[in-house]
């Protein structure tokens, strides 16, 4: 079975520590897996936080299908994830460096 995965690579934004880092990380795993359809979100430190680490964020769909529906979802009703960005966007924790998606098929 084909599997979506969307993946930023993140850094913290300078005088952030690494739990903050961590914490907002958190906040939007949370919100990916209970909002926008995600099966799985997996985070991988590359880099200690302090020392101008990055984050590699991966949200996990089960097909292309249910990451287009996700993306539907967002832009239908995209009121908790606009609540959560006027709130993100007053205390700036991480920057987004690029990303893009994958899809997986078990050949």
């Amino acid at each position: 079975m084909a599997k979506t995965s969307e993946i930023w690579i993140v850094e913290g934004v300078e005088g952030i520590s690494r739990r903050q880092q961590m914490q907002r990380l958190a906040d939007w795993k949370k919100l990916f897996l209970a909002e926008a359809g995600a099966s799985a979100v997996n985070i991988y430190e590359g880099g200690y936080g302090e020392y101008n680490g990055a984050w590699i964020y991966s949200v996990e769909f089960e097909s292309a299908e249910a990451c287009g529906k996700s993306t539907d979802r967002f832009h239908a009703n995209s009121k908790s994830f606009d609540d959560a960005m006027d709130v993100w966007q007053k205390a700036p924790m991480l920057k987004f460096r690029g990303g893009g998606l994958i899809h997986l098929a078990n050949i």
